[in-house]
């Protein structure tokens, strides 16, 4: 039973990814806005989307038309960039990562 549940949630998120993929409309300029500010080469984002570079790059050659792709394959490629902190909208392309709660150096010999 829990299976079929899973199974569930997951073709739940993944129509939602298309749909929002749809809405937003990820151009090739945007894929490749999005690997850079990831700082992740093509090669990088291939081997982490378990894809071949020379799709991603065929995708970010299609400048501002929308990459003609396999959704699921285009969908690895966006969870790998969405790891990194990037976010596509229709305003652009953003990185965002949280930063560190705080930052502890500890130094020897320092005065207390």
């Amino acid at each position: 039973m829990g299976m079929v549940i899973l199974i569930t949630v997951d073709a739940i998120a993944n129509r939602r990814r298309i749909l929002t993929m749809l809405l937003v409309r990820i151009t090739g300029s945007q894929l490749r806005a999005g690997r850079a500010l990831a700082g992740l080469t093509i090669e990088d984002l291939a081997a982490r989307a378990r894809l071949c570079r020379h799709s991603i790059r065929k995708w970010e050659g299609s400048s501002n038309a929308v990459p003609d792709a396999m959704v699921a394959h285009l969908s690895r490629a966006l969870d790998v960039l969405e790891a990194e902190g990037i976010r596509f909208s229709d305003g652009g392309v953003h990185l965002q990562r949280t930063a560190p709660i705080s930052t502890v150096i500890h130094s020897e010999g320092a005065a207390a």
